[in-house]
């Protein structure tokens, strides 16, 4: 098989052809990637800024879609043909340990899901069947970006319609909250970012409030949108400190509530 790997952080992912494919285990599931992901996590790892890496060399990713190839003892919630979404996020079936991939004498490490491949052994429980008519192109949206943001305001806030809401950082992550908070009419769903196309999309998507945060202060609009007394939920999607500070501040005292979704740097 062929994978971008991670020899030292700090340097450019490698693309290695002729990795040894091994046998699968019981719990394991090989499937042919046909589209991945790229989390900003992902990217953190690679420049080293998730604190030190024991496990180099490794395979990244964590959010694809592909087809089952092949299925290890066990396993029953996929099939060999079937379409899957492929994520960190552990669901049902077996939970499996990381897989050791062979180029020549050299041990490339993996964890119980990696996507930056062509072809994949993972863990069962990070398999998901790929709902009927969702395109291979945008499914991997559904293995990290859609169920981390959406399912923060579902599962997580779990707003009223008359709840305010102030979403930083207008990726995946966001997005997938501003479109949660729309389906639950909230009130007031406040976006910010410092992209206008994100914030035009933000727009387009459900945000009743755009924030240019290059453009005047977030938190004084923000205060002004829910009559100074500040949303009752905030999401950080940025990584970024400063943005946390201002998403936890934006909250109403005695009520509020702050979720952090970002990575900030070790």
């Amino acid at each position: 098989m062929k994978a971008a790997v991670l020899y030292e952080t700090g340097k450019p992912l490698v693309v290695e052809s002729d990795i040894q494919i091994p046998s699968l285990g019981p719990g394991q599931v090989l499937v042919k990637v046909q589209y991945s992901g790229v989390c900003h996590s992902q990217l953190m790892e690679v420049r080293g800024k998730r604190g030190e890496d024991r496990y180099l060399p490794h395979l990244l990713g964590h959010e694809a879609s592909g087809e089952v190839i092949e299925i290890g003892e066990g396993v029953s919630k996929v099939c060999p043909t079937e379409k899957v979404v492929l994520t960190w996020i552990k669901g049902e079936g077996v939970e499996c340990p990381g897989t050791k991939y062979r180029k020549g004498d050299t041990v490339l490490n993996s964890g119980s899901v990696t996507t930056f491949n062509n072809f994949a052994v993972v863990s069962e429980n990070r398999c998901v069947r790929l709902p009927d008519g969702v395109p291979m192109d945008l499914a991997p949206l559904l293995g990290c970006a859609v169920p981390t943001g959406a399912g923060i305001v579902f599962n997580t806030i779990k707003p009223k319609r008359y709840s305010t809401l102030a979403v930083f950082g207008l990726g995946g992550i966001g997005l997938s909250a501003i479109m949660a908070a729309k389906a639950i009419e909230c009130e007031n769903i406040i976006a910010v970012d410092i992209e206008n196309p994100k914030l035009e999309t933000a727009g387009e998507l459900g945000a009743t409030h755009l924030i240019d945060n290059r453009e005047g202060d977030a938190l004084e609009q923000i205060r002004e949108i829910s009559r100074n007394d500040g949303v009752d939920f905030s999401i950080e999607a940025t990584g970024r400190v400063k943005i946390a500070e201002i998403a936890f501040q934006a909250v109403k005292d005695n009520g509020g509530l702050c979720i952090i979704a970002g990575h900030p740097a070790h």
